[in-house]
């Protein structure tokens, strides 16, 4: 497996990420609390979060979630949906499984780093 080189912005950012008086970076909902994020829920979903095990979950996602993404679509069932934890995840399995040697990557920036580096490393590798 190749050797990723480190997430620039993540390591610029470290030494002051939960310093920092203000965090004006933060892409996640650090600022809510559990309590605010399950506000608007109702009782039953509320007892479905609280007895939401921790642990690993089905590889491809929680079935019942993949079900609810898939009824956003018209013509796409449970079974072709894919749930990650975050990105990084998503975007490796992307670049890795999608192309191959004949393929172009069109990458835009601003991004996440990791769209880049993973489709290079992606490139580096399949060009040998």
């Amino acid at each position: 497996m190749a050797r990723l080189p480190d997430f620039r912005l993540e390591t610029y950012f470290f030494p002051w990420e939960f310093a920092a008086r203000h965090h004006l970076t933060a892409s996640d909902v650090q600022t809510m609390t559990l309590g605010e994020l399950l506000s608007p829920a109702d009782d039953k979903d509320r007892v479905a979060f609280e007895n939401q095990p921790i642990g690993y979950m089905d590889t491809f996602g929680d079935p019942a979630l993949r079900e609810a993404i898939a009824q956003t679509y018209e013509n796409a069932g449970a079974d072709e949906v894919i749930c990650f934890a975050g990105a990084e995840e998503a975007l490796y399995l992307a670049m890795n499984g999608l192309p191959d040697t004949r393929d172009h990557a069109a990458v835009v920036t601003p991004n996440h780093q990791a769209v880049e580096t993973v489709a290079f490393a992606h490139w580096m590798r399949t060009r040998r």
